[in-house]
């Protein structure tokens, strides 16, 4: 793949997003969505994690590097959307969430740094497959129909990303 083709690859599903609203104030709601926010797993280390990668790889991973960076304008936009949504349901989209009962502060120990183009893809795949699973799980357990929508349209961008990572990781394979 060459940079014009990696900037042409779609990087969200086709769908366009619900409207951003909930049915009313749920703080239960608005706490779940701070872990899809500001976890090890969620938007925040999504966002640092690739414009990581982006900036440490070499000039001879260009497409993967475009790539990267338009991901992690798309995990913006998701971060945005909880930003919202967590505002709505009442809650304070502070960049933590609760473990148990206690706060969890997002920060950069959160953030996979690995530097080798396989462990960047492999760790890529499975952090998309998870962050899918997350939306997903959350889209059961809230029982707001406007909530449960907007986080199942996010996991559908999330295997999006899955996929297009599991093929660089499958060219990667077959060329070297």
């Amino acid at each position: 793949m060459n940079q014009e083709q990696a900037k042409k690859i779609p990087v969200t599903a086709p769908e366009p997003y619900p409207p951003i609203a909930v049915e009313g104030k749920n703080h239960h709601y608005a706490q779940l969505l701070g872990r899809d926010l500001a976890s090890s797993w969620g938007e925040m280390s999504a966002i640092y994690g690739y414009l990581y990668q982006h900036w440490v790889l070499d000039e001879a991973n260009e497409p993967l590097r475009t790539i990267l960076s338009r991901i992690a304008k798309v995990e913006m936009h998701h971060l945005n959307i909880l930003g919202q949504l967590i505002r709505k349901l009442g809650g304070d989209p502070k960049c933590l969430y609760v473990s148990g009962h206690s706060p969890v502060v997002w920060n950069g120990n959160m953030v996979n740094y690995n530097k080798g183009v396989r462990q960047i893809l492999s760790y890529d795949v499975v952090s998309e497959q998870s962050a899918a699973d997350g939306y997903l799980k959350h889209a059961q357990l809230i029982k707001d129909a406007h909530v449960s929508a907007m986080l199942r349209r996010l996991a559908r961008d999330e295997l999006v990303h899955r996929d297009i990572f599991s093929g660089f990781l499958k060219e990667i394979g077959v060329n070297k």
